[in-house]
């Protein structure tokens, strides 16, 4: 199970603008600019996918459409669920 991958500035940016959020990941650690969120299994993914849709799906604006902050937190997690070692 590979890790959830997110840059810094991302990270950062959920710390600042998702602070509930940003307390749910745990055991995280940086190497080389990325913040890495461990996986021990198909639970652990399923857990932070579930949270951070939750988030998404949260970050609407008064026309039903993602806001400014939705639209980062989606791309931040696009990031972390898709990038590669």
């Amino acid at each position: 199970m590979r890790n959830l991958r997110f840059k810094k500035d991302d990270f950062q940016f959920i710390k600042e603008n998702y602070p509930d959020l940003f307390t749910k990941f745990k055991n995280t650690y940086e190497k080389d600019g990325i913040i890495y969120v461990p996986m021990k299994n198909e639970a652990d993914y399923d857990y932070y996918f579930d949270v951070v849709g939750d988030y998404i799906a949260d970050s609407l604006n008064e026309a039903g459409e993602l806001n400014e902050n939705g639209l980062r937190l989606e791309s931040a997690w696009d990031y972390a669920d898709w990038s590669e070692d």
